[in-house]
Protein backbone atom coordinates (compact mmCIF):
# COMPACT_ATOMS: atom_id res chain seq x y z
CA UNK A 1 0.00 0.00 0.00
CA UNK A 2 1.39 3.72 -0.68
CA UNK A 3 -0.80 6.68 1.41
CA UNK A 4 -1.32 9.80 0.33
CA UNK A 5 -3.41 11.68 2.78
CA UNK A 6 -4.82 15.21 3.05
CA UNK A 7 -3.35 17.52 6.01
CA UNK A 8 -5.81 19.93 6.90
CA UNK A 9 -9.53 18.87 8.06
CA UNK A 10 -7.96 14.93 8.14
CA UNK A 11 -4.36 15.34 9.93
CA UNK A 12 -4.37 18.58 11.44
CA UNK A 13 -7.50 20.78 12.65
CA UNK A 14 -7.19 23.47 10.10
CA UNK A 15 -11.25 24.90 10.75
CA UNK A 16 -11.45 24.59 14.68
CA UNK A 17 -8.21 26.57 14.65
CA UNK A 18 -9.87 29.32 12.31
CA UNK A 19 -13.28 29.40 13.89
CA UNK A 20 -10.90 29.79 17.02
CA UNK A 21 -9.20 32.66 15.63
CA UNK A 22 -12.32 34.37 14.30
CA UNK A 23 -13.87 34.06 18.03
CA UNK A 24 -10.60 35.74 19.22
CA UNK A 25 -10.42 38.27 16.75
CA UNK A 26 -13.72 39.69 15.53
CA UNK A 27 -16.84 37.48 16.79
CA UNK A 28 -16.23 37.37 20.55
CA UNK A 29 -19.93 35.21 21.45
CA UNK A 30 -19.00 32.90 18.68
CA UNK A 31 -20.37 29.70 20.53
CA UNK A 32 -17.13 27.27 21.55
CA UNK A 33 -19.06 24.24 20.07
CA UNK A 34 -19.53 26.56 16.35
CA UNK A 35 -18.82 24.47 13.47
CA UNK A 36 -19.03 25.22 9.39
CA UNK A 37 -21.56 23.55 8.08
CA UNK A 38 -20.45 25.20 4.44
CA UNK A 39 -16.76 25.55 2.54
CA UNK A 40 -18.20 28.98 1.72
CA UNK A 41 -17.08 30.88 4.52
CA UNK A 42 -18.46 34.09 3.47
CA UNK A 43 -21.93 32.62 3.97
CA UNK A 44 -21.56 31.45 7.32
CA UNK A 45 -19.69 35.05 7.79
CA UNK A 46 -21.45 37.66 6.13
CA UNK A 47 -20.50 40.67 8.14
CA UNK A 48 -16.34 39.69 7.50
CA UNK A 49 -13.93 40.37 5.20
CA UNK A 50 -13.12 36.50 4.83
CA UNK A 51 -10.11 37.47 2.49
CA UNK A 52 -8.37 39.71 4.67
CA UNK A 53 -9.31 37.18 7.70
CA UNK A 54 -7.98 34.13 5.83
CA UNK A 55 -4.51 36.33 5.68
CA UNK A 56 -4.08 37.42 8.61
CA UNK A 57 -4.94 34.06 9.85
CA UNK A 58 -2.56 32.25 8.07
CA UNK A 59 0.13 34.57 9.03
CA UNK A 60 -0.27 34.07 12.15
CA UNK A 61 1.42 32.05 15.04
CA UNK A 62 -1.84 30.05 15.06
CA UNK A 63 -1.82 29.35 11.89
CA UNK A 64 1.78 26.88 12.40
CA UNK A 65 0.10 25.42 15.72
CA UNK A 66 -2.74 23.64 14.63
CA UNK A 67 -4.37 21.09 16.88
CA UNK A 68 -4.40 16.92 16.02
CA UNK A 69 -7.02 15.07 14.65
CA UNK A 70 -5.12 12.05 13.59
CA UNK A 71 -3.67 10.45 16.29
CA UNK A 72 0.39 9.77 16.37
CA UNK A 73 0.51 6.19 17.47
CA UNK A 74 -1.56 4.94 14.81
CA UNK A 75 -0.49 7.11 12.24
CA UNK A 76 3.12 6.27 12.80
CA UNK A 77 2.18 2.80 12.67
CA UNK A 78 1.06 3.46 9.25
CA UNK A 79 4.18 5.18 7.99
CA UNK A 80 6.77 2.90 10.02
CA UNK A 81 5.03 0.30 7.11
CA UNK A 82 3.94 2.00 4.10
CA UNK A 83 5.53 5.17 2.55
CA UNK A 84 3.30 7.94 3.13
CA UNK A 85 2.90 11.26 1.50
CA UNK A 86 1.33 14.30 2.95
CA UNK A 87 -0.92 17.15 0.64
CA UNK A 88 -1.72 20.17 1.33
CA UNK A 89 -3.90 22.75 0.24
CA UNK A 90 -2.15 26.08 1.21
CA UNK A 91 0.10 29.04 -0.51
CA UNK A 92 3.14 28.53 -1.34
CA UNK A 93 4.40 31.05 1.50
CA UNK A 94 2.66 29.15 3.88
CA UNK A 95 4.69 25.49 2.86
CA UNK A 96 7.28 25.82 6.02
CA UNK A 97 4.60 26.78 8.51
CA UNK A 98 2.84 23.77 7.87
CA UNK A 99 5.87 21.71 7.98
CA UNK A 100 6.57 23.11 11.48
CA UNK A 101 3.05 22.12 12.50
CA UNK A 102 3.47 18.84 11.83
CA UNK A 103 6.92 18.47 13.13
CA UNK A 104 5.78 19.90 15.80
CA UNK A 105 3.15 17.04 16.36
CA UNK A 106 6.38 14.06 15.93
CA UNK A 107 4.59 12.60 12.72
CA UNK A 108 6.69 10.64 10.74
CA UNK A 109 5.93 10.77 7.18
CA UNK A 110 7.87 10.39 3.80
CA UNK A 111 7.20 14.03 1.92
CA UNK A 112 5.02 16.79 2.47
CA UNK A 113 3.45 18.58 -0.78
CA UNK A 114 1.48 21.58 -1.85
CA UNK A 115 -1.30 20.64 -4.23
CA UNK A 116 -4.82 20.62 -4.65
CA UNK A 117 -8.69 22.66 -5.57
CA UNK A 118 -7.60 25.78 -5.09
CA UNK A 119 -4.62 27.38 -6.86
CA UNK A 120 -4.46 31.11 -4.27
CA UNK A 121 -4.04 32.39 -7.65
CA UNK A 122 -0.70 30.83 -7.65
CA UNK A 123 0.26 29.93 -11.40
CA UNK A 124 1.04 26.12 -11.96
CA UNK A 125 -0.33 25.22 -8.82
CA UNK A 126 -0.56 21.66 -8.76
CA UNK A 127 -3.72 19.68 -8.32
CA UNK A 128 -3.88 16.83 -6.30
CA UNK A 129 -3.99 14.31 -9.22
CA UNK A 130 -1.47 15.21 -11.24
CA UNK A 131 1.20 15.48 -7.33
CA UNK A 132 0.01 11.69 -7.35
CA UNK A 133 0.67 10.94 -10.43
CA UNK A 134 4.37 11.92 -10.16
CA UNK A 135 4.56 10.23 -7.00
CA UNK A 136 2.75 6.80 -7.07
CA UNK A 137 4.33 3.63 -7.37
CA UNK A 138 1.67 1.65 -9.53
CA UNK A 139 2.73 -1.49 -8.33
CA UNK A 140 1.41 -0.42 -4.32
CA UNK A 141 -2.40 0.17 -4.07
CA UNK A 142 -3.00 3.84 -3.72
CA UNK A 143 -4.80 4.98 -0.15
CA UNK A 144 -6.42 8.46 -0.44
CA UNK A 145 -8.04 10.23 2.31
CA UNK A 146 -9.33 13.81 2.33
CA UNK A 147 -12.32 15.62 3.38
CA UNK A 148 -13.46 17.57 0.25
CA UNK A 149 -15.66 15.93 -2.37
CA UNK A 150 -14.14 17.32 -5.07
CA UNK A 151 -10.45 16.13 -4.66
CA UNK A 152 -12.27 11.96 -4.04
CA UNK A 153 -14.01 12.20 -7.08
CA UNK A 154 -10.77 13.39 -8.98
CA UNK A 155 -8.32 10.65 -7.65
CA UNK A 156 -11.34 8.50 -8.41
CA UNK A 157 -11.21 9.24 -12.00
CA UNK A 158 -7.71 9.66 -12.23
CA UNK A 159 -7.18 6.31 -10.19
CA UNK A 160 -10.17 3.96 -10.76
CA UNK A 161 -8.25 0.80 -8.93
CA UNK A 162 -7.22 3.37 -5.70
CA UNK A 163 -8.96 3.59 -2.28
CA UNK A 164 -10.54 6.66 -1.58
CA UNK A 165 -11.94 7.73 1.50
CA UNK A 166 -13.75 10.54 2.74
CA UNK A 167 -13.40 11.96 5.45
CA UNK A 168 -16.79 12.89 7.62
CA UNK A 169 -17.41 16.68 7.86
CA UNK A 170 -20.19 18.89 8.45
CA UNK A 171 -19.50 20.64 4.96
CA UNK A 172 -19.40 17.44 3.33
CA UNK A 173 -22.42 15.65 5.18
CA UNK A 174 -25.01 15.63 1.96
CA UNK A 175 -21.72 14.43 -0.33
CA UNK A 176 -22.21 10.84 -1.63
CA UNK A 177 -20.66 8.78 -3.79
CA UNK A 178 -20.78 4.83 -4.28
CA UNK A 179 -16.92 4.88 -5.56
CA UNK A 180 -15.32 6.16 -1.84
CA UNK A 181 -15.51 4.85 1.61
CA UNK A 182 -16.77 8.04 4.19
CA UNK A 183 -14.96 7.59 7.81
CA UNK A 184 -15.83 9.14 10.61
CA UNK A 185 -12.54 10.24 12.01
CA UNK A 186 -9.23 9.40 11.75
CA UNK A 187 -9.73 6.03 14.25
CA UNK A 188 -12.20 4.91 12.15
CA UNK A 189 -9.89 5.42 8.54
CA UNK A 190 -7.44 3.69 10.56
CA UNK A 191 -9.37 0.72 11.33
CA UNK A 192 -10.94 0.32 8.03
CA UNK A 193 -7.85 0.46 6.27
CA UNK A 194 -5.71 -1.33 8.35
CA UNK A 195 -8.69 -4.63 7.92
CA UNK A 196 -6.88 -4.92 4.65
Amino acid sequence: MEFFLDVDGVILDFEGSMIDFIRKEYIKDLPLDYRLESWEMTEEFKGLDIEKVWKRFVTSQRFSKLDLLADVKSFNQISGQYPVYLITNVPTAQYSSRQKNLDLHKLSFKELHLAGHFNFGEKDYPTKSATIRKLHDPAKRLIFLDDHPKNCKEIIQEFPDSEVFLMSRPHNKNNEDSNWIRVKNWDDFFKTVMKH
